[in-house]
């Protein structure tokens, strides 16, 4: 009887192992889902446990685009500028284009 008590909490942790790893992720709920409706299959347990260990997403898409492609509001100043001198902007669109980029 004691072994019994001590080995039902046991399997309850071995089950719950991706969720306790997946805990601070973003997708944690995600990942309790399918570690509580499919992980009590082999195949449900080791998806979870994959997502739990893969590498965030959101951290390598905010590494990629943290290139190039950063925001200057003087950039965006010379464009509506430009497009102003080609004629698709009147006066006044550049100017309240310039006062919502500036504010």
């Amino acid at each position: 009887m004691p072994l019994l008590l001590l080995g039902i909490p046991a399997v309850f942790l071995v089950f719950f192992i991706p969720s306790i790893i997946a805990r601070h992720r973003s997708d944690f709920s995600t990942i309790l889902l399918i570690n509580v409706v499919a992980g009590w299959s082999i195949i449900g347990w080791v998806a979870a446990l994959y997502l739990a260990l893969r590498k965030n997403s959101t951290t390598l898409s905010s590494t990629a685009s943290a290139g190039p492609s950063t925001f200057s509001v003087a950039d965006e100043i010379a464009k509506l500028r430009d497009l102003r001198e080609q004629g698709v902007l009147t006066p006044a669109e550049f100017e309240r284009q310039k006062n919502n980029l500036i504010s």
